[in-house]
This record gives C-alpha cells, structure tokens and sequence, in this order.
C-alpha cells in the first residue's frame, strides 16, 4: 500500500509546484485526448458496424434473393412451361424458346450469386480485441455451415447441368416426333431433379439467413461493447477533469489572495505615478505645442524665402520700366524736345507701373498674414490667387502651370493657410521638374472637382516630373524626411502642409502615381505624381 500511496503523493505534489498555466493546458490536454479518443472509437466502431451491414447485405441477403429468383424461374418458367406443353397449351417451339431464355436467367442468377460470396467478411482489430477480452464468443459453427455451403453450392451446379442436359435431350426427342420417350424423361427424370434442387436452393436459402443472423448478433455484440467503452471513457475524462479542477480552483484562490495584496501596494504607487505623470503631460503636451508652432514657422519662413525670389523676380521687369522712363526724360532733354504732354505721358506710365508694384506687395502681404478665424472661401479663387504668386517665377524656369476646374466650391477654413499648402505643393513639383531636360516639357496641372454625392471636393495638383519613389509614398509627409540635400530642404513642408489640411481644415490629403494626359500638351503620361486635398463642401 505505501508503495502505491507514495507515487501519488509525488504526483499530487508535483502538481502543486506547477503553474496554472501549466495546469490549464494539462486539463485542456486531457479534455482533447478524452474527447479525441471517445470521438475516434465511437467514429471506428460506428464504421464497423456499418460494415457489418453492407456485408450482412451484400453477401447474405443479396444471394437469398438470388437463390430465391431462382427457385421461382425452375417453378414458374420452366416446370409450367413443360406442363403446358404437355397439356398443348402452348406449342412445342414456343415452350422450348420460353426455357431456353429461363436457363439463361438461372445461368446469370447463378454466376451473379456467387460473386457476391466473393465479399470478403474479415474481422477487423476491434473485432480481434473484442473477441480476445471474451466480449464476443468465437464459434466453430461458423466453419462447419461455410464446409456445408460449398458442398451444397457444389451439388446445386451439377444439378443446373443435369438439368440442362435433360431439357436438351427432351427437346431433341420432341423435334423427332418421339413424344411419348420426352414426357416419360420428363416424368421420371426432370421432374424429380427440378423438386430435388429447389430442396437444396431452400436449404442454401436458410444457411444464409442463419449466417445472417450471426451476423446481427456480432455486430450488436460490437455495438454494446463499444457504448460500454465510451461510458468508460467518459467518465474517466470527467474525474481526471474534475480532480485538475479542484487543483486549478485551489490554486487560483491562493494566487487571488497573493494578488489582491499587491494590488493594494501597486495601487498605491499607481496613485503616487499618476501625480508625476500628469505634470509630466503637461509639459510634454506644452513641449510638442511649441514644437509645432516652430516647424509651423520654419514652415512659413521656408515658404517666406521662396516667395521673395517670386517679388525679385516680378518686380525686376517694372524696375526695368522705370528706369527707362527716367532715362527718357534725360534723352528728351538733350535733344530738346521735352514737352508737357511727353512728361505726363511718361509720368501717367510709371505711375502705373508703381501700382502694379504696390499690388505684388500686398498680395505677398495677404498671403503671409495668418487667419485667426475660420471663413467661408472660394477653392478655385484660392488656387488662382496662389497660381498667381508664383507664375512668373515658374516661366522663368519654363514650368507651365495651368487651372482645370471641372467644378468650383465653397468650403470652411483658412485661405491664407491653404494658399501656403499649395505653395507648397507647387514647390515640391518644382523641385521635381528642374530634374528635368531643358528639351522636355515642364507641366503642373491643378484639377477642382467635385465627387457624384456632392459632399466632398477635391484639388489634385499633377506633375509630369516622373512620379514619387514607392518608398518615399508612405514617408513622404512625415516631419523632417525629404529627399533633397540638407541645404535645399528641412522636411517640413509636406508635414505641416498636412497638419494644416488635416488637423485645422478637417480635410485630407495624400499621394499616389498615376498616368495622366496634360490638357496642355494632349500628351498622356505613364508616370505622374498627384497630390491629392480633399475637403467638406460647406453650401452656399
């Protein structure tokens, strides 16, 4: 007894030590491979049993039917057949043409009878194990009715020829004229043999029913040892189950109580953190504020610059203007014609040309002053105005920029904020096509439209400078990334284009290639970058 006890003492306490998540998966196993093995043994046993059936079938009620068939073509076709004739029912030929097609039917019966018997009826391992453990009694009988079969099966082919040879020889003495010998043959000799085989044809009918019997008590015997096995096997994994349970529940009770101890304490230094952590959010938050607005700023100097080469550059060809008027009035001078109506000429021309000035001045003013209040504008007026600002730069560098608006709409935000994203944008696609050949064509295409449901629109700025790398798609608006030298570009631009569009406008914006035709050119493109802002149509 100690010799047992102490095993599973060792066992329990092994047990104890393990974790619960070792135990859980112990117990998950032992569910699996209790089910698992219920589920399987019943699965085979219920093939067994299905297989028993078709044999029980197949290779004995099938033959019983045959056999029986058989019985009734030597009673019916052939026996009445000849006592027709004998009584001159029917004629000679007609009754011989009758019987000739019955021995073909018994003929195929006969053959299709013992082809059945070719099913092999082999006890499968269930079968061996269940006669092994003395659950099924293995018989002798079963060998003495299989010797008896063949013997009877043997007789039964010898009789079918005898008889054959019988209603050869009856109808040879009929075509003779010899009827008197035929119905003596017929009366001695064919009828006894037909009486004697259908005897041996009912015989061989009952030893199949017997073997089919047998067969329904072996496999009701496989039936009831195989719900004997799943009851035992169900219990068995519901105690295993219920023992690893109670371990488990144990367990978990004692590591609740562990757990509840330090939670109190962590809770406590949770509360301590959580003081720390607030003014240490609030100086991060107030730490990525001024952040932003340093990236927004370095955002609007980077802008600022390229914009005053923009002023240079549209302010040199009135300087140049004006210079000459002055000097006019030095040339008109020296050849004395300096007149009144030459001097207000000249003066009513510089005017103008210092209007225009002042004008460039204040649309750089306006496009540089920040808006502290959301307002209803114009996308297509935007974009225009902010075409307008870079224009002449661009055809210095034989960039076209050209305005397609399909369909113009309101929406609610602020005009000078998204003029410099779309500064931006331009001077992004501007970077992209000074890569190109002087011999090339340099196009940017801005395209307003609006969607089929009339709640968004869209402004797509396209470029023929090649496309944007696969890679540099998904990094593209992320802060401080950019492609160009250190010198040319801080990785701003894009970013707080999208911070602008996204966080203070409600809108989006992203990136992708596509084939386009240029309105301009009429020329299609296979690769083209397009910049793509969407925002909430607001109605009028």
């Amino acid at each position: 007894m100690k010799k047992i006890t102490n095993p599973i003492k060792e066992f329990i306490k092994n047990l104890d030590n393990m974790t619960i998540a070792k135990k859980t998966s112990l117990l998950f196993l032992n569910m699996v491979v209790g089910m698992l093995f219920i589920g399987s043994f019943a699965h085979m046993s219920l093939n067994r049993i299905k297989g028993d059936f078709d044999i029980l079938y197949n290779k004995r009620m099938v033959p019983v039917i045959k056999l029986e068939k058989i019985k009734d073509i030597y009673t019916i076709n052939i026996l009445d057949t000849l006592r027709d004739i004998e009584s001159g029912l029917i004629s000679k030929k007609d009754g011989e043409g009758v019987i000739k097609l019955a021995q073909e039917l018994i003929r195929r019966d006969w053959s299709e009878y013992k082809s059945s018997l070719s099913i092999k009826d082999e006890s499968d391992w269930m079968l061996s194990l269940a006669t092994t453990l003395g659950l099924i009694k293995k018989t002798e009988r079963v060998v003495d009715n299989n010797t008896l079969e063949e013997d009877m099966r043997r007789s039964i082919e010898e009789k079918i020829i005898k008889i054959d040879e019988i209603l050869l020889k009856i109808f040879n003495l009929f075509k003779r004229n010899k009827t008197d010998e035929a119905y003596e043959i017929l009366q001695k000799d064919l009828y006894p043999s037909i009486n004697s085989i259908n005897i041996q044809l009912t015989q061989l009918t009952s030893l199949n029913l017997e073997a089919a019997s047998s067969g329904r008590r072996r496999t009701e015997a496989v039936y009831e040892s195989t719900f004997e096995w799943i009851v035992i096997a169900t219990i068995g994994t519901m105690l295993v189950a219920a023992f690893l349970s109670i371990v488990i529940l144990r367990n978990i009770r004692s590591l609740h109580t562990r757990l509840a101890e330090m939670v109190d304490k962590k809770t406590k230094e949770l509360q301590r953190l959580n003081k720390e952590l607030e003014q240490r959010v609030k100086f991060e938050v107030e730490k990525n504020r001024q952040k932003d607005e340093i990236m927004f700023r370095q955002s609007r100097l980077a802008a600022m610059g390229e914009m005053v080469g923009n002023i240079a550059h549209q302010w040199r060809q009135p300087l140049n203007a004006i210079v000459l008027i002055i000097q006019s009035f030095q040339m008109k001078k020296m050849v004395g014609k300096l007149d009144d109506k030459f001097i207000d000429t000249q003066v009513e021309e510089g005017i103008k040309l210092a209007n225009s000035m002042s004008k460039t001045i204040d649309d750089f003013r306006n496009f540089f002053k920040p808006n502290r209040v959301e307002e209803r504008f114009s996308v297509k007026k935007s974009v225009e105005e902010a075409i307008d600002l870079v224009l002449y730069y661009y055809k210095k560098h034989n960039i076209e920029i050209n305005l397609i608006c399909k369909s113009d709409f309101l929406t609610i935000g602020y005009p000078n904020e998204f003029s410099q994203v779309l500064m931006n944008l331009f001077s992004n696609a501007k970077d992209a096509l000074l890569n190109l050949k002087d011999s090339e064509k340099k196009l940017i295409e801005v395209v307003i439209e609006v969607e089929k449901s009339e709640k968004s629109g869209f402004v797509k700025v396209i470029d023929n400078g090649g496309g944007v790398k696969e890679g540099v798609l998904d990094r593209m608006f992320e802060p401080y990334f950019t492609t160009k030298h250190q010198s040319s570009g801080t990785g701003i631009g894009l970013f707080m284009s999208k911070e602008i569009i996204e966080k203070q406008m409600n809108g989006s914006i992203w990136a992708q290639n596509i084939s386009y035709r240029f309105q301009k050119s009429n020329k299609l493109y296979s690769k083209c970058a397009c910049l793509i802002i969407e925002l909430k149509i607001e109605e009028d």
